[in-house]
């Protein structure tokens, strides 16, 4: 008798993967690997989609955080929001860690760099521009956004912010302090920048575009 459900689970599962298998080769080429995985249930990578993204980049999706559209002078992003030395645990490094990467291979969903910092670490912004949040944002802990000319730098984790929503800022003002807070094991800072593009679509790009390799000590991604 208790064969019976076992069998019948097993007719419905092989008869929903032949219709599925049947279905799937009537989409264009290009669209099935991704329906099929889909349909499987097979997590999905933020990069295999595309709403404008390219290059080292990765589609954005919906957030609290808004777009203001603001627009000012030296509107260029450059260098990191850390100087050195810093200290991590109890050693001191004559330059900022760069840890997780942007889709690190032991993090592919990740969409910004990660600086490992002990907490209280001064932290600057790398674009001037107007502050368009600055509080705390669920998974990102204490956060601050600052944007300018389609661009934004996403500053997280922080202990403290010493910035309010409306100021505008000039390239390296203080705008708090690294911390541990939202969705963080450990003290780092989370270091992203999203843009909009032309195309009126969101991304997030790979904030090492926009500094050197000099400027920074690689310690990795754990896994």
């Amino acid at each position: 008798m208790m064969a019976a459900p076992l069998l019948c689970g097993a007719a419905l599962l092989i008869g929903y993967v032949m219709i599925v298998m049947l279905a799937i080769p009537q989409y264009p080429e290009w669209a099935q690997p991704d329906i099929e995985q889909w349909v499987f249930d097979i997590p999905q990578n933020a990069e295999s989609s595309d709403n404008g993204s390219y290059g080292a980049s990765s589609p954005a999706g919906p957030s609290a955080v808004p777009w203001d559209g603001y627009v000012g002078a030296e509107s260029d992003i450059h260098g990191l929001p850390m100087a050195g030395p810093v200290q991590h645990w109890s050693k001191w490094y004559s330059k900022p860690l760069l840890g997780c990467g942007f889709h690190d291979p032991h993090y592919e969903s990740h969409t910004g760099n990660d600086f490992p910092v002990n907490e209280g670490t001064p932290i600057h912004t790398t674009l001037s521009g107007k502050v368009v949040w600055a509080g705390e944002n669920g998974p990102w802990g204490n956060l601050v956004v600052v944007e300018n000319d389609g661009y934004q730098v996403w500053l997280a984790h922080l202990s403290s912010i010493e910035v309010s929503q409306g100021d505008i800022l000039q390239y390296g003002d203080q705008v708090g302090l690294s911390g541990n807070t939202g969705n963080s094991t450990g003290g780092h800072l989370h270091y992203g920048i999203k843009h909009k593009t032309d195309a009126g679509s969101t991304v997030w790009l790979d904030p090492r575009l926009f500094f050197t390799q000099d400027e920074f000590i690689t310690i990795g991604c754990s896994d």
